[in-house]
């Protein structure tokens, strides 16, 4: 059988819907005296899957061998096991799971890109912009920073990944390689400029 693929999704913002919830929580915390709506105990437990991102996974998992790569606030212990359990909620706690044992949590996410892969993350931030890497054959798929760029677009983030595997199985190629060529036959770039990534107002 020939190897699929990596594929390493981020978590907030890009499976969970989460960014709205923090922001709205900002008063929330700074009553109970914490510094930012990340640092409340269990914030992450509750929150919904962005649309699409059920079924997407489910597919993907056909073309992928996928994994988990996120950061939890370090001063929030319950963020860490909140995020295992919304996985196991939403994808199972068994083998069949896509994300069974696959799950890696980290504030450098540029650390786990030894053996290749595509990460798909909403942000630059905590080291998901060094996978767009070419002495690695890494890439880094920027989650909805345009309109093309999220699990609901036609033609879009979706197309892309598949079109993706499909090059890379056929050619024997890099996972980075597959996606340039895919992306250049869509005519879609992967992530935007990093200079003009803005961050919510209580980051």
């Amino acid at each position: 059988m020939l190897k699929k693929p990596k594929l390493f999704l981020d978590m907030d913002n890009t499976l969970v819907d989460t960014l709205p919830i923090l922001t709205a929580s900002t008063e929330q915390a700074a009553k109970m005296g914490l510094e930012k709506p990340d640092q409340i105990p269990d914030i992450f437990r509750h929150l919904k899957p962005l649309p699409g991102v059920l079924d997407s996974v489910k597919i993907l998992s056909k073309y992928y061998d996928l994994y988990i790569l996120s950061t939890a606030p370090w001063f929030n212990a319950s963020s860490w096991s909140n995020k295992i359990e919304w996985l196991n909620e939403y994808f199972g706690t068994d083998e069949e799971s896509p994300f069974y044992k696959r799950v890696i949590m980290t504030h450098d996410k540029g650390l786990a890109r030894a053996e290749g892969g595509i990460l798909i993350d909403d942000r630059p931030y905590h080291g998901a912009a060094k996978w767009d890497d070419e002495v690695s054959g890494t890439a880094w798929v920027q989650f909805d920073y345009n309109e093309k760029m999220n699990w609901m677009a036609e033609n879009g983030l979706m197309h892309l990944l598949i079109q993706t595997a499909q090059i890379f199985k056929a050619q024997n190629v890099s996972e980075r390689e597959a996606l340039i060529q895919a992306s250049h036959a869509m005519d879609l770039s992967f992530h935007g400029s990093l200079e003009h990534f803005e961050k919510a107002n209580w980051e």
